[in-house]
């Protein structure tokens, strides 16, 4: 029984208890912080549409404010994951937390005070651009390499399911006590993740190395080097083609976020009120299939038959080369239901391309994980603030927009999966 409602089974079975229990413990944290993050960026935009809706803020203004979160995440993402690799994920993810909580705290539910607004959607992104390069680099310390693809799979898996679960929640807590209870709702998952977490890490006694953290696997006396070789990370062709990845990746989700609910709208004739439950069926789906991309991966390695490379490989290019394939089918559904399976197909496929490109920053430098992270991560921010922008131009000036729209980011993942097919490698490269 115990297998089936533990998410992340532990296959080091001569491992001391207390080990296992630890890496078990970690594993649900991260993916109850990524959950908490979700919430945070999935809610917020849904009460600050009805606060600047009752202060009548234009939309240039509203538009400014939704990307105040994003200035600030994407200025953190690499600072974050250097400051985790040099002094621990699960210091940093501390601080990141109570900045969080506290701007949350501070966030006026003023619609008018737009300047306040933005600022404290400034702190919070700089805050939660830290979580997950920290998260990272817990993992790669703490989760043997036959554990990690479940590990990173799983904690991915909060961010979708935190989505689904913002849609439903969020909205319900504004009807009950209007912005103020869901402002205070989002700010407050973080305070309450933080304490569930400072109770459990006592000591950080969740934080354990698996291994002596001074030796490269296999070397005998050899040192690992200490600081970050920032010009031979961004020389490695292993190193840019994950960066590719993470940035191809968010273009295509960002799109299909962003732009789906008016495709139903517009070429489908959907109201805009009629498709809740088509807003939260994507991220179930990416959720489960983010998990499943890293049970798979980690069933394929245990079998000896396939090598971690290929692995990885196998499944990044898999999981975008489908990915295209849906989003070029997409435009051309003329029904609610046809275009609602696609377009979750298409979403469902970029997560199972995850158990690829996303764990294998642990693969080829397990110490700079948190370092590799955010970089890749700021690369994805950037096609979150690019992708959609560009996107609207298309949609405005294209012959036939819809395609057109759709097929941009079905070729970039062809692109990504094709580099990752060429450099990637599994191998560590780095200390």
């Amino acid at each position: 029984m115990n297998e089936l409602v533990n998410p992340f089974p532990i296959s080091d079975d001569d491992a001391p208890f207390a080990m296992r229990d630890a890496r078990d413990a970690l594993v649900r944290l991260t993916f109850a912080a990524a959950f908490a993050c979700y919430i945070d960026r999935v809610g917020f935009p849904i009460v600050y549409t009805t606060l600047a809706r009752e202060a009548w803020i234009p939309k240039t203004i509203q538009g400014s404010v939704h990307s105040a979160f994003y200035n600030g995440y994407t200025a953190t993402q690499v600072p974050g994951g250097a400051l985790a690799t040099k002094i621990g994920g699960h210091r940093v993810i501390v601080w990141a937390f109570l900045v969080w909580g506290a701007m949350s705290a501070m966030t006026p539910s003023d619609g008018s005070r737009t300047r306040a607004i933005w600022w404290c959607r400034v702190g919070v992104g700089g805050a939660m651009g830290t979580v997950f390069p920290s998260m990272h680099a817990m993992l790669a310390r703490s989760i043997p390499v036959e554990e990690r693809n479940r590990a990173v799979s799983f904690m991915t898996s909060g961010m979708y399911f935190g989505s689904a679960f913002a849609m439903v929640v969020i909205p319900l807590a504004m009807r009950v006590g209007g912005a103020r209870l869901a402002s205070a709702a989002t700010g407050g998952c973080a305070l309450t993740w933080l304490m569930v977490w400072n109770n459990a890490n006592e000591g950080s006694s969740l934080v354990r190395p698996v291994e002596d953290a001074t030796r490269l696997p296999g070397a005998h006396g050899v040192r690992k080097a200490h600081g970050t070789p920032w010009g031979g990370l961004l020389a490695c062709p292993a190193v840019l083609v994950i960066m590719l990845n993470n940035f191809t990746f968010h273009y295509a989700f960002f799109i299909l976020m962003s732009w789906m609910p008016t495709f139903y709208e517009q070429k489908l004739g959907l109201d805009a009120g009629s498709y809740v439950v088509l807003k939260m069926v994507p991220y179930l789906v990416m959720g489960s299939c983010s998990y499943g991309g890293g049970v798979v991966a980690d069933k394929m390695m245990a079998s000896k038959e396939y090598a971690p490379t290929w692995t990885r490989k196998i499944l990044n290019t898999v999981g975008f080369g489908s990915a295209a394939l849906a989003l070029w089918i997409l435009p051309y559904c003329g029904g609610v239901l046809s275009a609602a399976f696609v377009s979750s197909m298409a979403l469902g496929s970029l997560a199972l391309a995850r158990a690829g490109y996303a764990v294998n920053h642990m693969d080829i430098a397990p110490r700079l994980a948190g370092v590799l992270m955010g970089m890749s991560n700021g690369c994805g921010a950037l096609a979150g603030m690019i992708g959609p922008w560009f996107t609207g131009l298309v949609l405005d000036t294209a012959k036939d927009p819809w395609v057109a729209a759709f097929s941009a980011p079905g070729y970039l993942c062809v692109l990504g999966a094709a580099a990752f097919a060429r450099f990637a490698t599994a191998e560590q490269l780095f200390d």
